[in-house]
């Protein structure tokens, strides 16, 4: 990655002050990243995991086609598309903070109401906000805030904030079926909605923007560092417009790669379960191995962060690629319980790298205020890339022979995406050339 770049009229070539980066994230840092924590085990336990348990309750309750429940599932998920542009807008308008906090209420509000309108049509509705608001007020306001509070130490804090999808994995469900348990499935899914309304107001009283606003700069800087010449993006990036950056190669090379990235996560971890079952083992076994597994993103999360910060996201991104190849590859010719293990090891750490990475990867080319505007852009188009996974996987699995052909198909897109994260410049944009163009 290279380092020398001017942004705007300021030389931030020298940026490297080992001693003063020393200093950690701070308090009001590590608050910032304790809370995207939550908000990444709220949203995707709300989105995706808990599913799981969601869909039979409404079923059974309601006396709803679970396959029909699951078929509306994933039109009603693809709204969450939306929740970029959507966000953006918001906090172009009013700033990250009133964007994750409407998105909060309005996201508790709707998966609150999943329990009370037991209809098919109104799961669809219910859900489609659960997820719209879901990824406005996680991964796209959350990370905003972090890539305004993180410049120099993105890789570390997303790094720790990413622990919060580790454990949404194997701690999600089990809360949500114990809030059905207790309250009932009417009233149980408030059991979820309450937290996000807490999570709303913490935000409310705890978080602003941006550093600046307590008399700090990002990284737990002092504002007289000489590392915060870069700070001036801050203000000059919003002369960049949309259609500028959908011009931009980097931008369209950034959506692409990452979606393929998600492309064989969710190939991986949505057939975890069935390849084990596959395998001989019974669904217990299988659950019990799926969630060992998801427990090894703990060290995944601090892994990919420091590996980010030594060596740059971009190899950082092309090493956690090739890794998933592997653990891809060790999979699907595990013949023995060590080759398995060794596998769902290597497929547990890389969980929480994809959204870390990803996340860096735009935030180092576009930073700060500069990252809303970009990831309004790259995350719709990483998330229908991501979207093919599923359509890959049932080709591969009808017409390749099985899981042989499914996960060759899945190494393949491993190919071509280490070859787009290649093509891609890290390089912080300088406002000042795009703003001639």
């Amino acid at each position: 990655m290279n380092n020398d770049i001017t942004v705007g009229k300021q030389d931030v070539s020298d940026l490297s002050v080992p001693s003063e980066m020393t200093r950690g994230f701070g308090a009001r840092g590590w608050t910032i990243i304790v809370f995207q924590a939550i908000m990444f085990w709220l949203a995707a336990g709300a989105v995706t995991h808990g599913l799981n348990v969601m869909l039979p309750a409404l079923s059974k309750t309601f006396n709803l086609d679970y396959n029909a429940l699951l078929a509306l599932a994933t039109p009603a998920s693809w709204v969450s598309i939306l929740g970029a542009p959507f966000a953006a807008w918001l906090m172009e308008k009013k700033g990250a903070k009133f964007n994750i906090v409407f998105s909060l209420l309005a996201c508790g509000l709707c998966f609150g109401l999943l329990g009370h309108w037991g209809t098919l049509t109104g799961f669809t509705i219910l859900f489609s906000g659960v997820c719209l608001f879901g990824t406005a007020f996680a991964y796209i306001g959350g990370t905003a805030l972090m890539a305004s509070w993180f410049v120099r130490q993105n890789g570390m804090a997303l790094g720790w904030c990413t622990l919060g999808q580790t454990f949404s994995s194997c701690l999600f469900v089990p809360a949500l079926a114990t809030s059905f348990a207790v309250f009932g499935v009417q009233y149980g899914f408030w059991g979820i909605a309450i937290p996000m309304f807490i999570m709303a107001v913490l935000v409310l009283l705890f978080v602003k923007n941006k550093p600046e606003d307590v008399g700090m700069a990002p990284d737990n800087m002092p504002l007289s560092s000489k590392l915060n010449t870069r700070i001036e993006v801050d203000e000059e990036s919003s002369n960049i417009s949309m259609k500028t950056l959908l011009g931009m190669k980097d931008i369209w090379l950034m959506g692409v790669a990452t979606g393929a990235i998600y492309i064989m996560l969710v190939g991986v971890v949505s057939q975890i379960v069935p390849r084990l079952m596959a395998m001989g083992y019974e669904l217990q076994t299988a659950i019990f191995y799926m969630s060992a597994s998801a427990l090894f993103g703990i060290i995944g999360a601090y892994v990919w962060g420091k590996l980010n910060e030594k060596m740059g996201v971009k190899t950082a991104l092309l090493i956690y690629t090739a890794w998933w190849m592997v653990s891809i590859v060790l999979n699907l010719y595990a013949t023995n319980e060590y080759l398995l293990w060794a596998s769902l090891f290597m497929i547990g750490v890389s969980l929480p790298g994809a959204t870390n990475l990803s996340t860096a990867l735009v935030a180092t080319k576009f930073p700060r205020k500069l990252y809303i505007r970009a990831i309004a852009i790259v995350h719709p188009i990483q998330s229908v890339i991501r979207c093919l996974a599923f359509s890959i996987l049932a080709f591969g699995l009808a017409y390749l022979g099985g899981y042989p052909g499914a996960y060759s198909l899945l190494v393949g897109v491993g190919v071509i995406t280490l070859i787009l994260l290649w093509l891609i410049d890290t390089t912080p944009v300088d406002e000042a050339t795009l703003t001639k163009k």
